[in-house]
C-alpha cells in the first residue's frame, strides 16, 4: 500500500509537469537558429518540439511503431490530439502525452491490487488505499481531458469574438480601407484569441503562398462554421471584386441574433432546472403556510 501510495505522489510531481509546459517555459529551450516563420508551420509543428528531458520520450519518438501502438492501446486519438495542440499552440508533443498515459495505466494495476486485498480480506477500504488508485486515474486521464477542454473553450472564444472583430473589418472597409489592412489593423489592436490567430497571418502567409490562402487554412483548422462562412464568403467576394461590407454585415447581424437566441434558450433551460429547487425550498413552506392555518383548525374542531 505505501509503496503504491508513493509511485501514484511520484507520477504527479514528475511526470504531470512535463506534460503540462506553459509556452512560455518552452520558449526558452528553443535555439536561436529557428527562423519565426518555421515555428508557425503546423506541418512542423510537432517536429520541431524541443529535446525532452526524459528518455523515455525520446525513446517513443524514434521508435514511432512502437508509440503508435501504445496510442491505440491507450485510446489515444494522434490525429485529434495533433490538430488541437496545433490550434492551442501548445509545446507538448505526443509522446509526452503517451508516456503520461502509460504510466497511469501502470500505476492502475498495484493499486487496483491493494483495494482488492482489502476486500478480499473483508477489511474497510479507508481513504489512504484509495489514494494511489486516485493519482492513477489522474494521471492516465488528466492530460487528454485538459487539452479538450482548452480546446473547446479557445473554440467558443473565437465564435464569441467574431461579431466584435469583424464589425471593426466592416467599419473600416465602409471607411476605404482594404479587407486584408483592414484585418491586419484590427488584429493588431484587438487583444482576443481571435485577434491573435488573425495577425499570426502574416507569417503563416510565407508558408501557403498567400494571405488569402492563409486565412482559409486558419478557418478551416479552427473547425467554427461561422468563421468558415465569413472566410468563404470574403474569397468569394474577392475574387468575383464584390463589396464586402454588405456581406460582412449581414454575417454580422446574423451572428448576434444566434447568439441572442442561445442564450434566450440557455436562460430558459436553467429556470427549468431551478424550478424543482425553487418548489422545494419555495413551495413548499409557502404550502406549510397556507395550508398550515386549515389543518391546525382541523385538528381543534377534531
Amino acid at each position: 500500500m505505501i509503496i503504491a501510495l508513493l509511485l501514484g505522489l511520484s507520477a504527479c510531481l514528475f511526470v504531470l509537469p512535463s506534460c503540462f509546459l506553459t509556452e512560455a517555459d518552452t520558449k526558452k529551450q528553443l535555439t536561436s537558429r529557428i527562423e519565426v516563420e518555421q515555428s508557425a508551420r503546423l506541418d512542423h509543428f510537432f517536429a520541431r518540439q524541443t529535446r525532452s528531458q526524459w528518455w523515455l520520450v525520446g525513446y517513443l519518438r524514434r521508435n514511432k511503431p512502437l508509440a503508435d501502438k501504445l496510442m491505440q492501446r491507450v485510446g489515444l486519438d494522434k490525429k485529434g490530439m495533433e490538430l488541437r495542440l496545433s490550434r492551442l499552440r501548445w509545446n507538448i508533443a505526443m509522446e509526452e502525452i503517451l508516456l503520461a498515459k502509460c504510466i497511469g495505466g501502470i500505476l492502475l494495476i498495484p493499486s487496483v491490487a491493494v483495494i482488492a486485498w482489502f476486500l478480499l480480506h473483508g477489511e474497510k477500504v479507508g481513504i489512504v488505499p484509495l489514494l494511489p488508485l486516485f493519482c492513477a486515474l489522474l494521471v492516465y486521464m488528466l492530460p487528454t481531458i485538459l487539452i479538450e477542454k482548452a480546446d473547446k473553450q479557445a473554440q467558443n472564444e473565437i465564435r464569441e469574438q467574431i461579431p466584435l472583430f469583424f464589425s471593426i473589418i466592416q467599419a473600416l472597409v465602409e471607411a476605404g480601407m482594404p479587407i486584408h489592412t483592414a484585418i491586419r489593423a484590427t488584429a493588431a489592436r484587438y487583444s482576443g484569441r481571435l485577434g491573435q490567430e488573425m495577425a499570426m497571418l502574416d507569417i503563416e502567409e510565407r508558408q501557403y503562398g498567400n494571405w488569402r490562402k492563409a486565412l482559409e487554412e486558419m478557418a478551416f483548422r479552427w473547425d467554427v462554421d461561422v468563421l468558415i462562412a465569413l472566410v468563404s464568403e470574403i474569397n468569394e467576394a474577392m475574387t468575383k471584386g464584390v463589396a464586402i461590407a454588405p456581406l460582412l454585415a449581414g454575417q454580422v447581424e446574423e451572428q448576434l441574433r444566434l447568439q441572442e437566441d442561445e442564450m434566450t434558450d440557455y436562460v430558459n433551460k436553467m429556470s427549468i432546472r431551478l424550478l424543482p429547487i425553487l418548489i422545494i425550498f419555495m413551495g413548499v413552506p409557502l404550502l406549510f403556510l397556507v395550508m398550515g392555518p386549515s389543518f391546525m383548525g382541523i385538528k381543534a374542531t377534531l
